[in-house]
């Protein structure tokens, strides 16, 4: 099927010869060995060109994806004999990243001979991902579909504002919407479902108010990087994402009923390993 495949791209045995590193009569003689055992001629010639016939051209497409199969199987077995250990495959929400960081090595400690495969995305991106059986959990906000998953509840954390110090007024302590309505705004945004984003928006334009949204993203970690690259403006996001903010910047309670974030550990309902599930709760409570 190879020989086959560069004779085709080629359009001449001579060309595919050359690139092959091999004579030209063997592998016209391979050619015409492919076709007496196919009974069809693959090939026409077009003076000294080759230009494949209807059959040739079907040959050719389940030829390329049958070698692409082959190349993939080839991969596949090679990275899995390269693997210490079987892979735990764990999905990360952007809103988790910090908490989930600072149980990374109690993680490590109860599976030490297992590869840690890490997929950070949306939790919309993670339910989906979990679906399909290519994660065996996923550490991030409730589920859109719950029905479909066990979900274990880890921590709440209220939607809080970052800013540069000095370019709010504070004076109470809180952040009114007034307030945050004369800056731009970087805001989270969950991809399905509704959340603090959707509910902050319908808030201040029932007080009148119009929000002026620089940027929405499900990832709290580039929002934090837009401000303390000189973004002029407010950073809403979960509290327990503001750990590593600059001291020069304010962390503000919204003077607003926003949705909190719910950390969760979520897995399958069906196929699920409860004894693995056991053990994550137990580091993550240590």
């Amino acid at each position: 099927m190879h020989y086959f495949c560069m004779i085709a791209e080629q359009g001449q045995i001579s060309r595919a010869a050359k690139l092959l590193h091999m004579a030209q009569p063997p592998l016209s003689q391979r050619l015409k060995e492919l076709e007496d055992e196919l009974g069809t001629r693959l090939f026409s010639r077009k003076g000294r060109a080759l230009e494949l016939t209807d059959a040739g051209r079907l040959f050719y497409r389940r030829a390329r994806a049958i070698l692409r199969d082959v190349a993939s199987s080839k991969e596949e077995v090679i990275r899995s004999s390269s693997l210490g250990g079987p892979t735990l495959r764990i999905g990360l929400s952007p809103t988790v990243r910090a908490l989930w960081l600072r149980h990374f090595d109690s993680l490590q400690y109860l599976y030490p001979d297992r590869q840690i495969g890490l997929v950070v995305g949306d939790s919309g991106y993670l339910e989906q991902l979990l679906l399909s059986s290519q994660l065996d959990v996923a550490f991030m906000q409730p589920p859109a579909s719950p029905e479909n998953f066990i979900t274990h509840h880890l921590v709440t954390s209220k939607a809080v504002a970052v800013a540069p110090r000095g370019l709010v007024n504070a004076d109470t302590g809180r952040l009114s919407l007034q307030e945050m309505s004369r800056h731009p705004l970087l805001l989270m945004r969950r991809s399905v479902g509704v959340g603090s984003y959707e509910q902050l928006l319908r808030t201040m334009h029932e007080a009148g108010l119009i929000p002026l949204v620089a940027l929405y993203s499900s990832d709290a970690s580039l929002i934090l990087d837009l401000l303390h690259g000189g973004f002029q403006g407010i950073a809403v996001i979960p509290e327990a994402e503001t750990g590593g903010v600059r001291k020069a910047y304010s962390i503000l309670p919204i003077d607003a009923d926003l949705p909190d974030y719910h950390v969760s550990l979520v897995c399958r309902k069906t196929d699920h390993d409860t004894d693995l599930i056991a053990h994550l709760l137990t580091s993550w409570q240590a």
